[in-house]
C-alpha cells in the first residue's frame, strides 16, 4: 500500500499541474489593441468618447453638432429598429439609444424629435397608431437613460411620405422607419 501512494501522490500531482495549465490557456487575453478605425472614436464635449464610424447616422450627428450649423437638422435611421410591424425594439434600435443617450447628455442645448413612421397599409388610422407608439418607445428610452422629457417629443406620420414602394416587400421595410429632428435650443 506505501508502494502505490508513492507512485500515485506523484502522478496526481503531474495531473493536477497539468489541468491547472490548461485552464490558464482556457482563459482568453485581455484585449490590449486599439481598434482599427481610429477615426471612428470621437470625443463628445463633455469629456465622454463614443465610436461611431464615418458615414453612420451617429457621426453624421455629432459631426452636425460639433458644426456651426445653428438650424435643425433631421436624420433618417435608415436601420431595422423594430422587428416587422410591431413595437419591439431592434437590438440594432437598442445600441442606437445607448448612443443618443450619450450624445444628448453630452449636448444638453440640444432638443429632439422622433418621427414614427409604417409603411402604408389600408388603415391609415392603424399606422399612425403604430409610428406613435414607436416614436413614444425611443422618446421613453432616451428619458429612461437621463434626458430630461422637456427635450424630447414624439410624433407620427404614419404611412405618409414614403421612401420606397409600398408595392414590394424592400419598399415596405424601408418606410418602416423612425426619423429624428435635433434642434438646438436657446
Amino acid at each position: 500500500m506505501a508502494r502505490f501512494a508513492v507512485f500515485a501522490l506523484p502522478l496526481l500531482l503531474v495531473v493536477a499541474l497539468v489541468m491547472l495549465i490548461n485552464s490558464w490557456s482556457d482563459t482568453p487575453a485581455v484585449e490590449t489593441t486599439p481598434p482599427a478605425d481610429l477615426s471612428a472614436v470621437v470625443a463628445l464635449p463633455n469629456g465622454s468618447v463614443l465610436t461611431a464610424p464615418k458615414g453612420s447616422v451617429g457621426r453624421d450627428m455629432v459631426d452636425w453638432l460639433a458644426s456651426d450649423d445653428d438650424t435643425e437638422r433631421r436624420f433618417e435611421l435608415g436601420g431595422r429598429e423594430f422587428d416587422g410591424r410591431s413595437i419591439e425594439p431592434t437590438m440594432e434600435s437598442k445600441v442606437r439609444i445607448e448612443r443618443g443617450v450619450a450624445i444628448l447628455k453630452a449636448n444638453p442645448n440640444v432638443s429632439l424629435e422622433v418621427i414614427g413612421y409604417t409603411a402604408a397599409t389600408a388603415d391609415p388610422a392603424a399606422d399612425l397608431k403604430l409610428g406613435q407608439a414607436r416614436a413614444d418607445w425611443i422618446v421613453n428610452a432616451l428619458h429612461a437613460g437621463g434626458i430630461a422629457s422637456s427635450r424630447l417629443t414624439a410624433h407620427s406620420r404614419g404611412g405618409a411620405d414614403p421612401i420606397g414602394d409600398n408595392k414590394t416587400p424592400a419598399g415596405r421595410a424601408a418606410n418602416e422607419r423612425v426619423a429624428m429632428i435635433l434642434r438646438h435650443q436657446h
